[in-house]
């Protein structure tokens, strides 16, 4: 049996020997799991801070102090207004100038009522004194009144053309008065002794010829210019409020734009509610942080 025992023995050694090479390769294996293992959590542990860096630092950027936040407001409140500045001056200037000439600031009526005051030299009311209103080009009386115990007078429904009023009185000098009447009124009239000196003649008509259309159109469009002017230098306001440069030169810009009158008063007031903001946040300013120092 010597010859099994040989073969025995070289299985065993072969045996050996593989599972000697299982256990190196598992030993290796182990070790390579663990130093990767190793690895990657001191590449996890490197790159964890400086994730939290970044996040921070990002924190950071976003977190701004009140006085930012009220600065950013407010140049976004004069933008705003400046803007709606800039679009009614453009709706003034394509607007239809007969309008304007229409507007009650204008426009005159079909017939006035024509009333005044007579006094005497002393300045004391003159009562029953007979005023006629008379047509210059035919000479004729057309309406006639006398005025009352306090001076007063009146004559109602006269078209708006130029007349004549004769005030006559026995005793007193008569007055010529050449007028085109106006919903103010005339002017109160002296009456002076008779003294045979004439008839004394006053010229109260205006010496404008009223708006035309070229003078609507000239303020129509001067208006719109000067509104969309006054709307870019808010436009202007708004960058030096993010700059933060010079506060009374800021302000100034503000103060200009609140002519420019964006949709009347809510453009207006959105800038001086801004400006009311850089008032609690001047300090912020270059200019006043010098003078600090200083």
């Amino acid at each position: 049996m010597p010859g099994g025992c040989i073969i025995s023995d070289k299985k065993e050694n072969r045996l050996a020997a593989l599972r000697q090479r299982v256990q190196s390769k598992l030993i290796k294996s182990r070790i390579a799991t663990r130093r990767r293992e190793k690895k990657a959590e001191e590449e996890i542990v490197v790159k964890a801070p400086q994730v939290e860096d970044e996040i921070l630092l990002d924190t950071e950027d976003f977190e701004l102090s009140d006085g930012d936040r009220r600065r950013k407001i407010a140049s976004a409140l004069v933008m705003i207004g400046a803007l709606m500045g800039i679009l009614s001056g453009t709706l003034i200037l394509q607007g239809n100038p007969s309008g304007l000439l229409n507007s009650s600031i204008f426009k005159s009526a079909d017939a006035l009522d024509i009333h005044g005051l007579v006094l005497d030299e002393a300045g004391d009311p003159v009562s029953e004194v007979v005023i006629e209103l008379v047509d210059p080009d035919t000479g004729s009386a057309i309406k006639s009144n006398f005025s009352d115990e306090n001076g007063r007078y009146i004559i109602e429904s006269v078209s708006v053309k130029e007349y004549e009023l004769h005030v006559s009185k026995a005793g007193y000098q008569t007055v010529i008065l050449k007028f085109i009447p106006e919903p103010i009124g005339i002017s109160p009239i002296t009456m002076l002794e008779d003294e045979g000196k004439g008839d004394r003649t006053k010229d109260e008509r205006s010496q404008t010829e009223g708006w035309s259309m070229e003078n609507a159109v000239a303020l129509a469009t001067f208006e719109g210019l000067f509104t969309i002017g006054c709307a870019l230098v808010g436009v202007h306001a708004s960058f030096e409020i993010k700059r933060k440069k010079k506060y009374r030169r800021t302000q100034t810009f503000c103060w200009i734009a609140l002519f420019s009158r964006g949709m009347i008063i809510f453009g207006p007031a959105l800038i001086l509610l801004a400006m009311i903001l850089l008032m609690l946040n001047k300090e912020d300013f270059n200019d006043l942080k010098e003078m600090e120092v200083f």
